[in-house]
């Protein structure tokens, strides 16, 4: 049995005592280097950073946006860190952390956190701190995070003659049941068999897979045998159900249907969804910005996940981004000032809003201040949210999932197989961690 610190590439072998070669740092007292989001998000994190540097002036931020980790590959990440090119921050999603630390590619801030008054880490959200946590050892400080409902185009439903009203969350969630009837009347075709309506895909955006089985309550990992599971009866009657809407409604004109009016590439206002071709989607809440960004008259509502039988509990799942420090950061006082003040009250106050995100840290999260109905909303659903399984083989799992899920939506697999596939991928990999064991705690709902 290998160490769990020693991470397989198609190359051979890289320990962390490897990556950790060349790694010093030159940055000098007082000055931290970060690497942080970049696109529209980058004006905000200037604006944390700059309101930082106006109670910090001896301190020297030299930044550049640079992508966390390309998704299934640590090789970015490697390199900077062998090559001593890595920042003293980073800005990472949350939910590769554990498998970064796993790889000795960021540093642990026990030392540092132990120093704060008791009970630092109760000042963000469980779920979100989960995320930063193995071995026993805590890896990176929460910044954002977000939440999934469903989003429903209220004029596309009165067009079919339907009642908007009724997903109204004031009415609770609505099954899943009721959202296939819903389908069967949203439904429109043209002359050549077409799609040029639809209610709700299942498989659309954000509605996965693991969305559908967070639902199910699905335990992804048995702590008691320490294996993943993907072969439980819910994942594989998730599976089943995927792909039995794929074949009564037919996958290959479904796909034809959002090509039609959702090419791939297209401007982020082209959406079938904004233009009222598709009724329903599962998206996060970033989606709400976009709305307001690029569709600002879209009649639009957003409510509960549909549930799958009726009084099931409501449910959803979250994601977000924090900082970490690469291995080798100087993780001096600077780095740890501005990590907390980014990942903070002070920084969070700041980028919530013009990001579209929500915050994570409790006392903000508090007086967050939505700025609308739908975002006040989206924030709420935290109180039913759980994350990712915050595992050393995050990525391989995720993609094992997408995998199984496309295999049933086009036929090459039945869903046993699907999932029986992707447990034989990922178990493997999962056991060379033999000792590794999910955050007490993990998988409870809420904050």
């Amino acid at each position: 049995m290998i160490d769990r610190r020693t991470f397989l590439t198609a190359a051979g072998t890289i320990t962390v005592g490897m990556l950790a070669a060349g790694c010093t740092r030159t940055s000098a007292p007082g000055e931290v280097r970060l690497w942080g989001f970049g696109g529209a998000e980058a004006d905000v994190q200037q604006e944390v950073i700059d309101a930082f540097l106006d109670s910090y002036p001896d301190v020297t931020v030299r930044q550049r946006m640079t992508p966390a980790s390309e998704p299934g590959d640590a090789t970015y990440a490697i390199t900077a860190v062998r090559g001593g090119t890595a920042p003293d921050l980073w800005a990472m999603d949350r939910f590769t952390t554990a498998q970064y630390a796993a790889l000795g590619l960021v540093e642990p801030l026990d030392d540092l956190i132990a120093e704060e008054s008791p009970g630092f880490e109760d000042d963000w959200a469980a779920f979100a701190m989960d995320e930063l946590r193995y071995d026993g050892h805590v890896f990176g400080l929460p910044f954002d995070t977000d939440t999934r409902g469903l989003f429903y185009n209220k004029a596309t439903f009165r067009q079919a003659g339907l009642d908007p009203d009724e997903l109204d969350p004031a009415n609770g969630p609505i099954t899943v049941a009721r959202v296939l009837e819903l389908n069967e009347v949203l439904a429109e075709v043209d002359g050549r068999g077409n799609y040029t309506r639809f209610g709700l895909i299942p498989w659309d955006a954000q509605g996965s897979a693991l969305t559908w089985m967070v639902g199910r309550g699905v335990e992804f990992y048995n702590r008691a045998t320490g294996k993943i599971q993907l072969t439980s009866p819910d994942v594989i009657d998730v599976l089943e159900q995927l792909q039995a809407w794929a074949q009564e409604w037919s996958f290959p004109r479904i796909e034809a249907f959002k090509a039609t009016y959702q090419p791939p590439n297209s401007p982020p206002a082209q959406t079938s969804f904004f233009g009222g071709q598709q009724a329903m989607v599962v998206d996060a809440s970033i989606l709400i910005q976009n709305i307001r960004n690029y569709a600002p008259d879209l009649d639009f509502g957003v409510t509960y996940l549909p549930v799958w039988e009726p009084g099931d509990d409501v449910y959803t799942w979250s994601g977000g981004f924090s900082l970490v420090a690469p291995t080798g950061s100087t993780l001096s006082p600077a780095v740890w000032e501005l990590m907390k003040y980014f990942c903070g009250g002070a920084g969070q106050s700041i980028a919530m809003n013009p990001l579209a995100k929500i915050p994570t840290h409790l006392a903000t999260l508090a007086a967050y201040e939505p700025p609308g109905k739908e975002e006040a909303f989206m924030a709420s659903l935290l109180d039913y949210s759980i994350s990712r399984p915050p595992l050393p083989v995050g990525q391989l799992f995720s993609d094992a999932l997408g995998d199984a899920q496309e295999s049933v939506l086009i036929g090459s697999a039945t869903p046993r197989e699907a999932a029986e596939a992707a447990q034989a991928r990922v178990q493997p990999q999962l056991a060379l961690f033999e000792d590794f064991e999910l955050p007490e705690g993990y998988g409870e709902p809420g904050l």
